[in-house]
């Protein structure tokens, strides 16, 4: 019994099957398609990490430090020793201090969380321990200049006679 129609129905009703040429064409695309977006991340990325700048290491000898109490100078030690700054641009820069007083060693120092303020012309403006410490390295002059400030607050007692302070020093050529 049958009136000899018969139906067949595949995944591509409607659609005539693609023959060898057409997939071929088909996966050159894809391959043209998956070089091109290659090719954009590579200049996406080249360009990203050169705008990023590279790591850059500073170093000097502190030429001097200036002590204040209530803002006004207190001529308390010598200051000498050596710094050193490592900025990268992908992470927070570290500073180190070796500080001498008067001759004698007074601390030896390593921050690595200095946040970049601003940079403009070559002058780098970090800060930290919240905006207690400010770190300034200026690379627009030769040699390099470099300075620590810091609020200490809470007055100026004899053991130390000074409520801020500042060292300053010249890089290494």
């Amino acid at each position: 019994m049958g009136n000899g129609l018969r139906f067949r129905i595949t995944q591509n009703d409607g659609h005539k099957p693609k023959t060898r040429k057409e997939n071929h064409t088909m996966k050159n695309r894809k391959n043209i398609l998956t070089y091109i977006v290659a090719a954009l991340s590579i200049l996406v990325t080249s360009a990203t990490s050169s705008a990023a700048g590279h790591a850059q290491t500073y170093h000097g000898r502190l030429t001097g430090g200036t002590f204040f109490c209530d803002g006004n100078p207190v001529p308390v030690f010598t200051v000498t020793g050596n710094w050193n700054v490592s900025i990268d641009p992908a992470t927070p820069a570290q500073v180190t201090l070796n500080v001498f007083y008067d001759g004698s060693h007074h601390l030896a120092f390593g921050y690595n969380a200095l946040m970049l303020v601003s940079l403009s012309g070559g002058v780098y403006v970090f800060a930290g321990f919240g905006d207690a410490a400010t770190a300034t390295l200026d690379t627009s002059v030769t040699p390099a200049t470099f300075s620590w400030h810091v609020e200490l607050g809470g007055g100026c007692p004899p053991q130390h006679p000074y409520d801020s302070l500042t060292y300053f020093g010249l890089a290494n050529n």
